[in-house]
């Protein structure tokens, strides 16, 4: 048979239509993850700068104390708690700063199993004489469970509650419970304050901190920060309140059922 000539084949077309569709995808998934990243960052720097804010607030309040009290016991007590607020508040700065220089740790929401006992202390151990200086009953109850979050956004998300709280009593008590609602820990802080305003409550569920509010003169950013927190790191949050009947704030927290170390 003669030799048939065979034509080449034609070179395959790339889709162009397909290529930009992963392309554009792509570009979609990565301005995602930098909303979401920038979130997580404004989130971290609104908290930190609040919760630094509480700790000199918290000293100045001691400072206050301290030259009003006659009994040295007291005077000593409160001397000592002066200079460890100063030293945490140093090594909360170290750290901030640490954090700025060095690559990131976990992002912010990185949930690890500890004992909810032990940031329950630590919250008691932080609050209860500023509310004893205002007249206010504290009381936090400390179970020994295990639960899984993010221990420091947790802390700060309490550390905001339990501030709002105790700024905003003027009589009464200021409590901390927990009830366990499988599979979760209801963590909630309640008070027997004025209430929460409608404008802090709507406020408080987009965290938008604008220049020239003064958060001071209600919950405000307080309130935006634990419930950002909360939702970053996938707990719910329920604000029940009324006015001149006081708040209480729930925070549903995974528990961990399992023997831990």
């Amino acid at each position: 048979m003669p030799n048939e000539i065979v034509a080449n084949p034609l070179p395959v077309q790339p889709d162009y239509v397909c290529v930009a569709t992963e392309s554009l995808a792509t570009m979609r998934s990565q301005h995602q993850a930098l909303e979401a990243s920038n979130r997580r960052l404004m989130l971290a720097i609104a908290a930190s700068g609040h919760d630094l804010r509480q700790r000199l607030h918290m000293l100045l309040t001691t400072i206050d104390h301290l030259a009003s009290i006659e009994n040295e016991a007291r005077r000593t007590e409160l001397s000592e708690r002066a200079k460890s607020l100063i030293f945490r508040l140093s090594g909360e700065l170290e750290q901030l700063a640490s954090r700025a220089q060095c690559d990131p740790g976990p992002a912010a929401g990185s949930p690890q199993r500890f004992a909810i006992t032990t940031l329950l202390a630590q919250l008691k151990s932080d609050w209860e004489s500023e509310a004893a200086g205002k007249g206010l009953q504290f009381h936090v109850e400390q179970p020994d469970y295990w639960v899984e979050s993010d221990p420091h956004l947790l802390t700060s998300i309490m550390n905001n509650l339990i501030g709002n709280a105790v700024r905003h009593t003027l009589q009464g008590a200021v409590s901390i419970t927990l009830a366990i609602d499988d599979p979760f820990m209801i963590l909630a802080v309640s008070d027997t304050g004025p209430g929460i305003s409608d404008e802090d409550l709507r406020r408080s569920f987009a965290f938008s901190p604008r220049p020239g509010v003064l958060y001071d003169q209600g919950m405000g950013l307080g309130l935006c920060i634990a419930r950002s927190g909360a939702s970053l790191l996938g707990h719910g949050f329920e604000v029940s309140t009324a006015e001149s009947a006081g708040t209480c704030v729930r925070i549903s927290v995974p528990l961990v059922r399992e023997s831990c170390p």
